[in-house]
């Protein structure tokens, strides 16, 4: 095979990542350009304002291709948000020859899980709704259950239990509609958790059984894994926003001061601040500069983190209760993961009682202009990269072609992916 060009864009509330890279063999992947610019017409993960949305990928597109030199092909983005849903289906299918029972092979495997899918799209309200993935989960082959993998074996019937993640389907459509009006090819859409997971946990996490919490600027993704597949999905409307105003509104200083006093300055213990530490904090307008002691920062940001995680303890205890089961704890990540000491409140009794890890994304698999990309921040856009070469390996693409209105244009790569079974 020889390289192929990848382009990964995490499109999120308060900035948009653009990484171009290049697909080698053996799946090793080169970064070639990195762009950032702020987010402007997204809110909490809904486009609010289209042309603005189309504006801000254009830009952060244009960074990352002057930077590497190299146009942009084979978009993916990953995505979150309220309208994201995440449902349990199962399909069920005859096997049978007659009287006979029959081996189960791929096609089997391709007929049940459209079973699945055809079922959720009923209860779901038919257009809607657009399914992003159908993860399975396990299969039942006549009386038997909780079988991992039935190619091969035989049987009369075929049951799948499958998580399938739903998206709003006009929400899908302004996504893709921001992208032509960037004058950019239509992407392949996928769940930012999931790409987030490819880059922040392991096998043995996902098969013990963690919560993978990512605190953005406007939403808390929490994804459960256990027994090495998705279990649970939710979006929680609670994210590191709200600290940065807190501060901004409580020391009257521009937000992006605020914002980097939290990432820099910020701790979510304030007893393990030093009492007599001063700050200078820029005033608005130009006014004069106020001193404030690091233990009031700190007072701000505890209360709001546990506000914020307190959120996400109820919720995701509303669809599962059983996170003493999760043996590798909670793994945080996003930018508000840097804050000093945020895991002690994971940890705490009065949190999630569980061990908690901060996942800086893996960066083996990587060479290039790595350096700026290894922080929390980047887990997603990292993880996207890594989502797309497990799932496509990219051979036999041609480079992707202007998207038209009505999608004409779009490569073969894209068709196939898009009916690819994204068993995680």
């Amino acid at each position: 095979m020889s390289e192929k060009i990848i382009t990964a864009i995490d499109l999120g509330s308060s900035k948009i990542s653009v990484i171009i890279a290049l697909l080698h063999e053996k799946d090793r992947l080169e970064i070639k350009g990195v762009g950032v610019f702020e987010s402007k017409g997204i809110e909490n993960g809904l486009v609010k304002d289209l042309q603005a949305t189309a504006e801000s990928i254009k830009k952060a597109v244009e960074i990352a291709e002057e930077q590497s030199g190299l146009k942009v092909e084979n978009i993916f983005v990953a995505i979150s948000g309220q309208h994201i849903k995440s449902r349990k289906a199962s399909g069920r299918i005859s096997i049978a020859i007659g009287n006979q029972s029959n081996e189960i092979d791929n096609d089997h495997i391709e007929l049940v899980i459209n079973d699945a899918k055809n079922s959720i799209k009923r209860e779901a309200g038919g257009d809607k709704f657009e399914i992003l993935h159908c993860i399975p989960q396990v299969y039942d082959i006549d009386n038997q259950t909780g079988i991992l993998n039935p190619i091969g074996m035989s049987g009369y019937s075929l049951t799948i239990h499958t998580n399938i993640i739903l998206a709003e389907t006009t929400h899908l459509r302004n996504i893709r509609k921001a992208f032509q009006m960037g004058e950019l090819d239509i992407p392949i859409i996928v769940l930012g958790s999931i790409a987030t997971a490819e880059a922040a946990i392991n096998e043995d996490e996902r098969r013990l059984g963690c919560l993978v919490i990512d605190i953005g600027e406007g939403t808390s993704e929490l994804t459960i894994y256990q027994n090495s597949y998705l279990k649970t999905y939710m979006c929680v409307p609670r994210g590191g926003s709200l600290i940065t105003h807190d501060i901004a509104i409580g020391l009257r200083t521009p937000p992006n001061f605020a914002e980097n006093l939290k990432i820099e300055q910020g701790n979510a213990i304030p007893s393990t601040v030093d009492p007599k530490k001063v700050l200078e904090i820029e005033s608005i307008g130009g006014r004069a500069s106020q001193k404030v002691p690091l233990t009031l920062i700190s007072d701000v940001i505890n209360i709001r983190i546990k506000e914020i995680l307190d959120t996400c303890y109820k919720d995701i205890l509303s669809e599962f209760t059983r996170l003493d089961t999760l043996t590798a704890g909670v793994v945080l990540t996003g930018g508000t993961a840097l804050i000093n000491n945020i895991h002690l409140l994971v940890e705490d009794k009065n949190g999630f009682n569980l061990p908690c890890k901060i996942a800086y994304p893996d960066m083996r698999k990587l060479s290039g202009a790595v350096s700026r990309i290894d922080s929390p921040d980047y887990t997603c856009v990292i993880g996207l990269l890594y989502y797309i070469i497990k799932n496509e390996t990219l051979k036999n693409t041609k480079p992707t072609k202007k998207s038209k209105a009505n999608g004409e244009g779009v490569s073969n790569f894209f068709k196939n992916i898009k009916k690819k079974i994204m068993d995680l």
